[in-house]
């Protein structure tokens, strides 16, 4: 299975391909603002030229122990320096770094070996600090151009096995510079990430950051509200991406309009869609903060975002398609879906991957041929809703749709209208079995410290806003939604 070694001849290369690597943006500003601060975590302080200095020591440690062009690297470690400048120090190895964080099980770890078949694995954060220290500095001679894999993503699928997904330079370039512009990054802006790195969510804080100058302050992940909150305030962040959970946290907070967060200037929110009373509680709390509400997939990292002036009014929707991508829906049959009707959102631009590592099965079923000749567009298998504004709403995953009494129901919808109601904090919807109707609807609940829903409530609001068919036949409160480390809900679990 392993590749087969190659000989590596001369080629004819303009070193200022250079310029087209995303890693090469701390080149630029290594150069142009050299005290800038890149990356913030814990108590250190690192400049773009010291930063730039480091990835350089780190690409030369890794080619010393063996990594050559386009082998694999992988990084099982927590969002930390040592993690950061092993991403990065990767890229300049013309290697092809994975993050896949630093809990893995050991079960999965040995898949993980198994399929990627690494020539270097980091996985100690001090010995690894440690050996970049003692490293002659100076930039090596870089091979890669932008149609090379920059990293694979591992996801897993719907029986839980890991998927790579692939992406390019290119891919990584195209993203971070369209998320940049939708929203209006800057070299002032610093972003507070307490996402994984491991997940693309938090990978693209940053590459985003870094792509446009800005400062990066790195947490190892979320814990208690109030020390994010001081975070923000002491680092004067200007951008801070999060998923329900975490803004269910913060909102838990009774007086988190009172400190002073002048500074924030967005929010984003992915990975499972934001409920409207907690956007509409969001908007009370801090209401000069603009929120983005977004989706994507790993497979072609962001699709969509909701303009802030909408948030509100739109709340559900998730929005215009980003920059520099077309997405359509289809139906079954494949021809076009029109305004209002549902189908399978499909992605065609420069975010699409490059396809599952080493599973050509899976690359054909979810890339396929599109309208131009020789292109490739992805197929998410999520099913949307198009109005004829161009924006779009997420009605749910194909294998998540619900069939009961003859009808088909959307989790997401139900989840929406649930969460409107009082004391109701967050909820997942999903379909089990049934004697009677083959599939009854069935909704877990997470209650706000102290509050009491009654069944009989949740059934009536329900009933009057999506019609006695959605409304659910089960429900049970729960303490907490299972969740992914990039905060989807394993729906899987609740059954």
């Amino acid at each position: 299975m392993a590749d087969p070694v190659r000989a590596q001849p001369r080629v004819a290369r303009d070193p200022r391909t250079d310029a087209f690597l995303v890693d090469n943006a701390l080149r630029v500003f290594g150069r142009e603002r050299p005290d800038h601060p890149a990356l913030v975590f814990g108590s250190r302080r690192i400049g773009y030229a010291e930063l730039d200095s480091l990835v350089d020591r780190a690409a030369r440690h890794m080619r010393a122990r063996g990594v050559t062009r386009q082998s694999r690297v992988l990084v099982a470690l927590e969002n930390s320096v040592a993690c950061v400048l092993a991403f990065y120090g990767a890229l300049r190895a013309d290697a092809i770094p994975s993050l896949v964080g630093g809990a893995l099980r050991p079960q999965r770890r040995a898949r993980l070996l198994s399929l990627a078949e690494p020539s270097l694995v980091v996985d100690d954060e001090a010995t690894f600090e440690e050996e970049v220290a003692r490293t002659d500095a100076g930039p090596g001679e870089r091979a890669s151009i932008d149609a090379d894999l920059a990293t694979i993503c591992w996801t897993s699928g719907s029986l839980g096995e890991p998927k790579g997904v692939m992406l390019s330079y290119a891919n990584l370039r195209n993203s971070s510079l369209a998320i940049g512009s939708y929203l209006d990054h800057g070299p002032e802006d610093v972003i507070l990430c307490v996402l994984p790195l491991s997940h693309t969510y938090g990978l693209f804080q940053m590459l985003v950051t870094h792509m446009f100058g800005g400062t990066l302050v790195l947490e190892r992940g979320y814990g208690m509200p109030f020390p994010i909150v001081e975070r923000l305030m002491q680092e004067k962040v200007t951008g801070f991406a999060g998923v329900p959970t975490i803004f269910a946290s913060l909102l838990s907070l009774k007086k988190l309009g009172t400190y002073d967060l002048t500074s924030l200037r967005y929010l984003t929110n992915a990975a499972y869609a934001l409920p409207a009373a907690q956007v509409a509680r969001l908007h009370e709390h801090l209401p000069k903060v603009r929120f983005y509400a977004m989706y994507g997939q790993t497979e072609c990292t962001r699709v969509c975002y909701l303009p802030p002036e909408e948030a509100e009014s739109l709340a559900g929707s998730v929005g215009i398609s980003m920059p520099n991508q077309e997405a359509w829906l289809e139906r079954e049959d494949g021809s076009r879906a029109e305004v209002g009707e549902v189908g399978e959102l499909v992605i065609r631009g420069g975010n699409v991957m490059r396809g599952y590592f080493r599973d050509p099965e899976a690359t054909a079923r979810t890339l396929r041929p599109g309208p131009t000749p020789g292109e490739l567009v992805l197929h998410t298998n999520d099913l949307f809703r198009l109005d004829e504004r161009g924006y779009l709403t997420f009605v749910s995953r194909k294998d998540d749709v619900i069939k009961t009494r003859g009808e088909k129901i959307s989790p997401v919808e139900v989840e929406g209208i649930i969460a409107e109601l009082e004391g109701v904090r967050e909820v997942a919807v999903v379909g089990v079995p049934d004697p009677t109707l083959g599939t009854a609807v069935k909704a877990f609940l997470v209650l706000a410290d102290g509050a009491s829903v009654s069944a009989d409530d949740v059934r009536r609001h329900v009933r009057e806003h999506l019609g006695e068919v959605a409304v659910p036949k089960q429900l049970e409160v729960i303490a907490e939604l299972p969740r992914t480390a990039s905060g989807k809900v394993r729906k899987g679990d609740l059954l």
